[in-house]
């Protein structure tokens, strides 16, 4: 696609997200326990997710028709199509719904297997961090890089807890433990989009989680790799769309973090 476009498209996702994103704090003290259902084990969602997502879904529609979608509410999954969305329309549900003012919304497109072009969008500091592929990524209109952290003693660490039973929630502990005892700190802040932004935008150094979707990481992914950052999957890969587990990192870092993790973790993903 030519880059003109895809800059034009930029700026239209960031008037798409500062729409959608006033509806959902009007919504933030409305929601009641009543409104919440649970897809899974500690996976909830509200109708403020499934609007969110119509209102993007019409919106995208209107922008290039005959695209296709991947999202994580009701509407059909096509990915047939040379344009694809890929979208979570409140990445980090349960934040909000326990009126913790740190949730997001995840945009990217996908052009035959792709990821070309991507939003995070901080709902409650509105804030956009976006990226092109090939022509770097932005905070607010402001270029971003990853930061320049060479001692893993001085890092802060982000992860987030594997849902599933399956999961081996020892190896997790190790890992956590060695976190612990050799970063700066450690931390688990409920939006996997709004994770990997803040690696792009140098305010953490790692983040590393598992049992993710596409829709959490496609846009977050492109932020970090056009900030400067490395991203793989736990196996060292740069499959993650499929996997679904990443390592986000300064260039640095990453070895020693994915060290460890490749160690504690690569036979359970």
């Amino acid at each position: 696609m030519a880059q003109s476009l895809l800059h034009d498209y930029r700026l239209s996702l960031i008037s798409l997200c500062e729409q959608v994103a006033s509806f959902i704090k009007k919504e933030l003290n409305q929601v009641s326990t009543n409104d919440i259902e649970e897809k899974d084990m500690n996976s909830l969602v509200s109708y403020v997710d499934k609007k969110a997502e119509r209102m993007i879904v019409t919106a995208l529609n209107k922008l290039t028709p005959n695209c296709g979608f991947i999202t994580e509410e009701d509407t059909p999954d096509d990915r047939d199509k040379s344009l694809t969305w890929i979208i979570d329309p409140l990445d980090g549900t349960t934040n909000f719904l326990h009126k913790i003012p740190h949730f997001s919304i995840s945009i990217a497109l996908m052009e035959k297997e792709e990821v070309t072009l991507g939003i995070v969008y901080d709902v409650m500091l509105d804030i956009s961090y976006t990226a092109i592929k090939g022509f770097g990524a932005w905070e607010n209109g402001n270029t971003i890089k990853v930061n320049d952290t060479k001692d893993l003693s001085k890092s802060i660490v982000v992860t987030g807890f594997p849902y599933k039973k399956d999961n081996d929630i020892d190896a997790s502990l190790r890992v956590l433990k060695y976190c612990v005892m050799n970063c700066r700190g450690l931390r688990r802040l409920g939006s996997a989009a709004l994770d990997l932004a803040y690696v792009a935008s140098g305010k953490i150094d790692i983040y590393y989680e598992n049992c993710l979707n596409i829709w959490d990481l496609a846009a977050g992914a492109l932020l970090v790799e056009e900030a400067g950052g490395r991203m793989t999957d736990y196996n060292g890969d740069r499959n993650y769309h499929n996997t679904c587990s990443i390592i986000a990192s300064n260039p640095h870092l990453y070895d020693d973090i994915a060290a460890v993790i490749q160690k504690e973790m690569t036979d359970r993903v």
